[in-house]
């Protein structure tokens, strides 16, 4: 009798401790989930040395128009944390809205310095979606900004990686850069007139500089809501004298092409895109930019999302000589590449940069200090948006494209060597 009793007092000791235990478990999965919510899925955390931007959007984004949000930056550094500015945002570019990780433009109510970069109230947030290592577009920014010591027309904008939030919800791995524009430039306003400081972008697959259609080119600047056209009379007397001079007056000492165009410039801007196999190039996504005349014109490349021998998961050899496309989408590299002496400058410039600025060693130490910065993210990156795409095989493309970037350089230096020295 008494040892029923104390079995019967015993499990029911026995089950109140169950269910203390129980409700302290469902209680600790409880506050577990309001944290998650609150302070992870909701809210920004800094994992990494990377900074955190954080958008609050008041509705859904657009590509077409603005729309209100709120703009902050977390980050380890405390000199570089912003607080919540009231800010303008929307989807970038026709293509890029298609994509399932956007690109997106912020306007700031005020100017202001983000991570180090100039201080301005217009930024680009790059998604870098078909670039797999999330490598390339930088290393062509840092790439090309590299010459800038001893060619001022090499001008791209800085930028630096982010993490971004949108309304709590982690977007993955991002590139903030300053904005291309008239004070990236730095050019003077505009003259409303044909001396005019300029911006004119190429952006249809035509041969450029064989004619001039308006369906080719934009005007950037001056701002195509001032309602003043200069970029037809300018673009077809360019182009006119392009198609229609012959070599004795294209190449003049004094009034050829190269009082026109800076010669460096079309030098260099050769010499990189040729390297880095730009292969959606040549005719469209680079721009035409001069300052007040007569200041010459100079060419700035432009979206890089086919560079160093990839284009989303496509690969390209590092032995692709693009000579013949350039020709063909290009007549005024078509015309330069006919010239021994336009050739004879490329070749020379091109083994001064491999002795000083683009040697093997220094462009395979500037991937390897990106893959650094953003290896810790990537991965989360990369499971976010390319799982369901590439389903089980999504860690071996990321990797792949990431080792491919290590060995397609040295190989592409290698090829370009012996192709410049026979040019």
């Amino acid at each position: 009798m008494l040892n029923t009793e104390y079995s019967k007092i015993k499990y029911s000791v026995q089950k109140k401790r169950n269910e203390v235990l129980t409700f302290a478990v469902i209680g600790l999965l409880f506050i577990s989930a309001i944290y998650y919510f609150n302070y992870i899925y909701y809210k920004p955390i800094i994992t990494t040395e990377i900074p955190n931007v954080n958008i609050i959007c008041e509705e859904d984004l657009d590509d077409n128009a603005y729309v209100n949000c709120t703009f902050e930056i977390e980050s380890r550094d405390e000199s570089e944390t912003i607080s919540p500015i009231q800010s303008r945002i929307k989807i970038r570019g026709f293509f890029n809205a298609k994509l399932p990780k956007k690109g997106y433009r912020i306007e700031l109510s005020r100017q202001e310095s983000l991570l180090g970069m100039r201080k301005d109230d217009d930024w680009l947030l790059f998604a870098m979606f078909l670039d797999i290592p999330h490598m390339r577009v930088k290393l062509s920014f840092d790439m090309w900004r590299s010459l800038e010591s001893t060619n001022p027309t090499a001008i791209l904008p800085k930028s630096k990686y982010i993490t971004l939030y949108i309304n709590g919800q982690f977007q993955g791995v991002y590139l903030l850069a300053e904005k291309n524009d008239r004070r990236l430039f730095g050019l003077n306003n505009p003259q409303y007139n044909e001396n005019s400081s300029l911006i004119f972008q190429a952006g249809a697959h035509r041969k450029n500089f064989l004619d001039y259609s308006s369906d080719e080119w934009e005007q950037d600047w001056p701002n195509k809501d001032d309602d003043y056209n200069i970029i037809g009379k300018i673009l077809s007397n360019l182009i006119s004298f392009i198609r229609t001079s012959n070599d004795s007056e294209f190449f003049d000492s004094y009034n050829g092409i190269y009082s026109k165009f800076n010669k460096l410039n079309l030098i260099d801007f050769y010499l990189f895109n040729f390297f880095i196999l730009h292969k959606d190039f040549w005719s469209q996504n680079y721009f035409i930019v001069r300052n007040t005349y007569p200041s010459l014109f100079y060419l700035i490349p432009w979206d890089f999302d086919s560079s160093f021998g990839q284009y989303f998961n496509r690969k390209y050899s590092s032995k692709e000589d693009s000579t013949v496309d350039i020709k063909t989408r290009n007549y005024l590299y078509e015309r330069l590449l006919s010239n021994d002496d336009f050739k004879l400058a490329a070749r020379e410039r091109w083994f001064l940069l491999r002795q000083t600025m683009w040697t093997d060693e220094s462009i395979l130490d500037d991937v390897s200090n990106l893959h650094e910065e953003v290896q810790n993210v990537l991965e989360i990156d990369a499971k976010l948006w390319y799982r369901l795409i590439f389903e089980k095989d999504w860690e071996k493309e990321v990797e792949e494209a990431i080792n491919c970037l290590y060995t397609w350089i040295p190989e592409r230096f290698a090829f370009c060597d012996i192709y410049f020295s026979k040019l």
